[in-house]
């Protein structure tokens, strides 16, 4: 496992290193997802999704409120039900929307 903290004071301007511990791919009514697992300098999880889901009543996507977890596993579990919260195949009119603030 790196040291993550001391890579971090490899130069004054980097603000954080992550390690990207897993890269999926799930595929949810025939979208292919991505799903990042990272894990931070304190050895804590998290993930980040390729798309998010924006339902026909164009609210906004629901964004994590914790998304933190103590394994990997725990942190793809905690992406798969973020993508699919309010994903809906008869949401006529919903749509996949890319995200463009991935961290990589």
């Amino acid at each position: 496992m790196l040291n993550l903290s001391e890579l971090e004071n490899i130069h004054p301007d980097i603000e954080a290193v992550h390690e990207i511990v897993h890269q999926l791919k799930a595929r949810i009514d025939g979208k292919e997802i991505g799903v990042s697992i990272f894990r931070n300098r304190h050895g804590h999880y998290f993930f980040e999704l390729s798309h998010y889901y924006r339902g026909a009543d164009n609210a906004d996507p629901h964004i994590v409120a914790e998304n933190r977890f103590d394994s990997a596993e725990e942190a793809a579990r905690g992406a798969l039900r973020t993508a699919t919260l309010f994903y809906r195949s008869t949401d006529e009119g919903g749509r996949w929307i890319r995200n463009d603030s991935l961290l990589h």
